[in-house]
């Protein structure tokens, strides 16, 4: 065990840990005391917000919205998706990503994931196209985006279908130094308070086709007809507004973002240093061209291990650890009654799901954090298989 490690309860071994820092915290503050005293939603922090992230992104459009899911139901209604229709999902991510192409009264079809990077495979997404196939959200899962992405958009593209980036997991991420949210037709982004960057709840949509910027602005109104001053409304649609006080948030967390991923990456190379010399783990790593963000530090183990005696025992060290998602999306009890979907039918994806697992990575963590974790879980691990070596 590290010699002299202390737990310290602003630098929590957990896999989530939102912070503002202390003068970001003073800073919103007195925006606070503006805010209460003038536009509460929808003022000049939103419209700030919304500039700043899209063009942090690479892109010219930005339109906050109160969650992701929000913000991907109307990417879907702005590509025209909709009843008959069929959009590829990757198995491994939020319920949201395939709940939005069924609120849409379109059908998700599940695609396998790649074993490199937890992101959808695209040979096999491909080989589930038909005619009804308007397009595929691709997940940046834990924040790797695959080099495989741009090839695939273009193949899309070709065949007259979109791209939609689920980049929940990946607020500056990039690939061949384009950033998450500027390789696809548009990105949705998620603030909720276990994402590298957060406003409480919300979400935030960005594209570079004006023409989907359009109709994407009128479905955060309720489908308000933007060419007019008066009220009126062309498109059915939700409130999707979002606040003054996120949006203050949102331009205090994006200020530190840079700090936050810096400290991700240092986190997962500590990992990736201490897990590749184990023999015991093979980290998610960054492929060519591909900078993480690290939502998520997902390793698998090359040996036989009890997850769940393994997330006990780590937690009586005050290590939290999980695997994100379960059960994969194709098999939650939705899906299998809509869908009639059932355990077998994407066999890979199934097979990684229930083995890899998470480590703690936040903003907060130290080095030393990273490598007391990586020291139990090894000691943990080790005594597994120690044990199951003499049971057998």
């Amino acid at each position: 065990m590290q010699k002299n490690y202390e737990h310290d309860p602003a630098h929590p071994l957990t896999t989530a840990f939102p912070y503002f820092p202390p003068d970001e915290q003073k800073w919103l503050d007195g925006e606070l005391g503006q805010i209460l005293n003038g536009m509460l939603a929808m003022g000049p922090r939103v419209a700030q917000f919304e500039r700043e992230f899209a063009a942090y992104c690479g892109q010219p459009y930005g339109v906050a919205f109160p969650s992701c899911t929000s913000s991907m139901e109307a990417a879907l209604l702005a590509f025209g998706v909709g009843p008959g229709d069929e959009v590829l999902v990757p198995v491994e991510t939020f319920i949201a990503t395939g709940m939005v192409v069924s609120l849409v009264g379109a059908r998700p079809v599940f695609t396998e994931v790649s074993a490199s990077n937890f992101s959808m495979d695209f040979d096999d997404a491909w080989s589930r196209v038909t005619e009804k196939t308007r397009g595929a959200i691709v997940v940046h899962f834990g924040g790797f985006i695959s080099p495989q992405l741009p090839a695939f958009v273009q193949k899309m593209r070709d065949s007259g279908r979109f791209v939609i980036e689920d980049a929940a997991h990946a607020p500056g991420a990039e690939l061949n130094g384009h950033k998450a949210g500027s390789l696809a037709d548009a990105g949705c982004f998620s603030f909720y308070p276990t994402k590298i960057m957060t406003t409480g709840e919300g979400g935030m949509f960005v594209t570079g086709r004006e023409d989907i910027a359009k109709t994407v602005r009128s479905l955060q109104l309720r489908g308000r007809d933007l060419d007019h001053r008066e009220e009126r409304y062309v498109l059915p649609g939700r409130n999707n507004r979002f606040t003054e006080i996120a949006a203050a948030m949102g331009l205090s967390q994006l200020r530190s973002l840079p700090e936050f991923l810096a400290t991700r990456r240092r986190v997962a190379a500590v990992y990736d240093e201490m897990l590749l010399g184990s023999e015991l783990f093979v980290p998610l790593l960054a492929e060519d061209g591909s900078v993480p963000s690290y939502w998520r530090y997902v390793a698998m183990p090359t040996v036989e291990i009890d997850r769940v005696a393994l997330r006990d025992a780590l937690a009586a060290d005050q290590i939290t650890i999980d695997w994100a998602y379960d059960p994969p999306l194709h098999l939650q009890p939705v899906f299998q009654r809509m869908l009639d979907t059932r355990p077998g039918m994407l066999p890979r994806s199934e097979n990684l799901l229930a083995r890899h697992i998470c480590l703690p990575v936040h903003a907060r963590m130290r080095d030393q954090d990273a490598e007391f974790v990586a020291q139990r879980l090894l000691a943990h691990v080790r005594a597994q298989t120690q044990s199951a070596s003499q049971t057998s």
